[in-house]
């Protein structure tokens, strides 16, 4: 069951409330004829608890990506696993910005005391013109998911994952110059499905192997999901599987990084 505290469904509402009018009083001067651009995002915890948080765009760029007093509001009390805005290595709730730009890129900071099943989604988007995409980024994996589309889920461990995630507005991995619409996969995707990341259970084992002998491996590394390495190996540039035992796992959830000719592929991979 999702649960939703009254008292930061009632932050939200003050600083609707803000925002809608100038505040002159206060010492806050508030642009009347500006609009504020919400992207509501819902982070669900391992328990079932649901944080809101709020990323306002001011169309005349009366807010910055620092702190702004009157925009951004501060995190007074924390779940025991928790999601925030990260700004200047503080937490809020809200954050203000300056107008839309769909190169820019936003920190969350997540904190979690239990382990388990995390769950990021888009709630809603209030006055765009247009629709626009919503990401997830993943910088350990180096994946986007567009949570306008679904909900990001990924099993984690517990820990403070400050340097990992981020709200995104465009997808750098799809940007394409090809023009025709039925063309052929590229090089690069060939490769990818040439590659194939496995663990087998029954032998604890990590398995890697390449199709494509044009390709070559040339790193292996592990990672714990808090982005700590814990193995690094350079093969032979003839071998083509490669096998890693992970009968002294510590960790359930293991990173797998395999740079090869084409790129580097990243594979969450869980250890039981």
């Amino acid at each position: 069951m999702k649960l939703i505290t009254n008292y930061y469904l009632a932050l939200f509402v003050c600083f609707f409330n803000l925002i809608a009018f100038s505040n002159n009083a206060s010492g806050i001067n508030f642009n009347s004829n500006m609009t504020m651009q919400r992207v509501r995002i819902d982070f669900e915890s391992p328990n079932g608890y649901v944080r809101p948080l709020l990323l306002g765009f001011t169309t005349d760029n009366s807010a910055t990506d620092g702190v702004d007093y009157g925009y951004d509001g501060a995190n007074f009390d924390q779940f025991p696993d928790d999601m925030f805005w990260l700004i200047e290595n503080q937490n809020y709730v809200i954050q203000g910005v300056g107008a839309f730009d769909n190169s820019k890129q936003y920190p969350l900071a997540l904190f979690l005391e239990n382990s388990g099943t995390i769950n990021i989604t888009l709630n809603s988007l209030e006055n765009f013109d247009t629709t626009i995409d919503v990401f997830l980024f993943d910088s350990i994996l180096g994946t986007y998911t567009a949570i306008s589309d679904s909900e990001f889920s990924i099993d984690m461990e517990a820990g403070e994952y400050l340097n990992r995630f981020y709200i995104a507005f465009s997808n750098p991995n799809n940007i394409s110059t090809d023009t025709d619409d039925n063309a052929v996969l590229s090089i690069d995707d060939h490769e990818l499905k040439a590659m194939s990341i496995d663990y087998y259970s029954a032998s604890k084992e990590i398995n890697i192997s390449l199709s494509n002998t044009s390709s070559r491996i040339s790193e292996v590394n592990l990672f714990h999901v808090n982005g700590q390495k814990i193995y690094g190996h350079i093969p032979n540039p003839n071998v083509r599987k490669i096998q890693i035992p992970m009968h002294q796992a510590s960790s359930r959830y293991i990173i797998v990084e395999v740079l090869a000719t084409y790129g580097t592929q990243r594979k969450l991979i869980a250890v039981y």
